[in-house]
């Protein structure tokens, strides 16, 4: 039994999703099952799963029987610890005792009890079907009347935001402030390295890095605790300015590990593999320090801060300032803390700031104005998005090259809800779309 396809029924969700357990008798709610990795490391980045009445954010491995976590020596890779799910096809007997490198216990769910279609027909559909990934729709998507398409995007947009607004931590448990922090430091860590980002914002909540007094110590804190402070060794042949920086980062975590009693993570959390310089961790780190420098978003009520960029007359601009975030000058020739780089602007480029309202700023402000029973402030979050232009991705140009091009990121939400919920999960019965095309 290929491992591909298991990682295909989890990728496709194609099993019974309804009252799922984990092999200890757990409840599993999938929120999102993460993305197919194609590097070194877990088989999918950034899940998102609740178990037992917890949400976990990290990732997920895909064996076809438990004891493929023993025969791949996870159990001995720190790289592995950031697994949140282990899914197994079959039980053997490894299954419900496995454990992560730093001896935790990993929960398990296996799939063969839940499919409700027979392995063997699984399998030769996964063995025959074509190498391409074309829409199911593709060859007709011209027969589909424009304001059919436009306005079924339009409504998949709007669900997909109220899906992200209410899968945000509950406000009467956490601050919108701390909500912000972790979703904004999520965003920072694109989708290589959105699990680390968020255990680091966890470990270093507002209230922890806000009465710090010095850029210096801020990412002293931040560098420190994600464990990509190098040891005195790594910088043997370093220049001698990159050298001091860092040992002074190094003088100022000591001093406050012992008095904020921190826990460092694991360096091997953080993928540096296939990244460009620009989004390696350390830079990505010491652009959510400056966050928190004096006049930086999250350095003093950073919700209502949001609210009143809303409200400007441009609030595109005035949230795309409120996003800036400007690192001290050393990052100015360094992606990171052992060795100088060319010379380049270390600052927080429009992209990100959009990606960054798209994906934290609006679901918060979303949150913020039903919390507040304020729908006005509900549809300027949303005019934000019409007015932002739409992301360049892979999902965004499948439907471009089918003649679709999405007029903002608004309608770019839409099509990736279309293509994840619809077009990849073989919903096209419930895609007005689909219905159209079918006749309905």
């Amino acid at each position: 039994m290929p491992e591909a396809l298991v990682q295909d029924l989890w990728a496709q969700q194609r099993f019974d999703t309804e009252g799922l357990k984990t092999t200890d008798g757990e409840p599993i709610a999938i929120r999102d099952p993460g993305r197919l990795n194609t590097d070194a490391g877990p088989d999918f980045q950034n899940a998102h799963v609740r178990i037992g009445g917890m949400d976990w954010r990290g990732q997920v491995e895909v064996h076809t029987t438990s004891g493929g976590w023993f025969r791949h020596d996870h159990h001995t890779d720190p790289r592995f610890n950031s697994v949140v799910l282990h899914v197994t096809l079959h039980a053997d007997m490894w299954t419900g005792g496995l454990l992560r490198a730093d001896e935790s216990a990993l929960p398990e769910l296996a799939l063969y009890p839940r499919l409700d279609t027979p392995l063997r027909e699984l399998l030769y559909s996964f063995r025959t079907r074509a190498d391409d990934d074309t829409l199911p729709c593709a060859s007709r998507w011209d027969e589909v009347p424009s304001p059919i398409r436009t306005s079924w995007i339009r409504r998949l947009a709007q669900d997909r935001l109220t899906e992200k607004r209410d899968h945000l931590p509950d406000p009467s448990d956490t601050s919108p402030a701390t909500i912000l922090h972790e979703r904004l430091f999520a965003g920072l860590g694109y989708a290589k390295n959105d699990a680390p980002m968020t255990t680091l914002a966890r470990r270093t909540p507002p209230a922890v890095l806000r009465p710090l007094d010095t850029p210096p110590e801020r990412e002293a804190l931040l560098l420190g605790t994600a464990g990509l402070l190098p040891e005195p060794g790594d910088l043997l042949e370093a220049d001698r300015p990159t050298a001091d920086y860092t040992m002074a980062l190094r003088d100022h975590f000591r001093r406050l590990q012992v008095r904020l009693d921190v826990r460092p993570m694991a360096s091997t959390a953080w993928t540096f593999f296939r990244l460009r310089p620009n989004n390696f961790p350390p830079l990505r780190i010491a652009q959510a320090a400056a966050w928190y420098a004096e006049g930086g978003l999250l350095h003093e009520a950073p919700v209502s801060t949001l609210r009143t960029a809303l409200g400007q007359d441009t609030p595109v601009a005035t949230l795309r300032e409120a996003l800036a975030a400007s690192p001290p000058a050393f990052w100015r020739t360094h992606y990171h803390l052992t060795k100088r780089a060319a010379e380049h602007t270390p600052s927080l480029g429009t992209s990100r700031r959009d990606t960054l309202l798209v994906n934290a700023v609006v679901p918060v402000l979303l949150q913020d104005a039903d919390q507040r029973g304020n729908a006005a402030q509900a549809d300027a979050a949303l005019d934000v998005l019409r007015a932002l232009p739409a992301s360049q991705d892979r999902v965004v140009r499948r439907f471009q090259d089918l003649g679709t091009d999405p007029e903002s990121a608004y309608d770019a939400q839409g099509l990736h809800e279309l293509y994840k919920n619809y077009c990849s999960a073989g919903g096209c019965l419930d895609c007005q779309i689909g219905q159209h095309l079918l006749g309905d």
